[in-house]
């Protein structure tokens, strides 16, 4: 591969793997605040303290309190939100890793092994891709992270 377009590859990949650990890093927080708050509304729905202040109310909405309980629990206990957090957290960690280690021969692009070390490290990111897939792709969200990034590469190597 030509030295020039290893080079513009190289930052490229670099921003790529940037931009997915930080999208993946969202993730995870957006999938463990959805678990928080269904959880906590399935534990208000099921308090014995909701049920005492409901005491008067019409017995449609005595009857929907337990259905809102037993929904939510039915829904967490399908979604596996925290599992698809944990999924999503080392995927963040895998592209923070790629992201370095592209950012490592990008300062060592002279070394005369530099080609077969892209390579291997692209080798590594296409598993990430892999794994990746079962997520959402929010072509919005990507695009954002994908900006952050470059200002952040530019920033520090202008």
């Amino acid at each position: 591969m030509d030295a020039e377009i290893l080079r513009r590859t190289m930052w490229e990949e670099m921003l790529y793997a940037d931009m997915r650990a930080n999208y993946f890093a969202e993730l995870v927080r957006h999938y463990q605040n959805l678990d928080r708050s269904i959880r906590v509304c399935v534990l208000a729905a099921s308090s014995g303290a909701a049920a005492t202040t409901l005491t008067a109310a019409p017995p449609e909405i005595k009857l929907g309190l337990p259905l809102v309980a037993a929904g939510g629990s039915f829904w967490l206990l399908f979604s596996q939100y925290s599992m698809i957090a944990r999924d999503a957290a080392d995927l963040h960690t895998g592209w923070n890793s790629i992201r370095t280690e592209y950012e490592n021969l990008w300062n060592a692009l002279a070394d005369p092994h530099a080609e077969a070390r892209y390579h291997q490290i692209y080798d590594r990111a296409e598993i990430l891709s892999k794994a990746g897939t079962k997520f959402p792709n929010k072509k919005r969200r990507l695009r954002y992270w994908l900006e952050q990034a470059t200002k952040l590469a530019r920033t520090r190597y202008a």
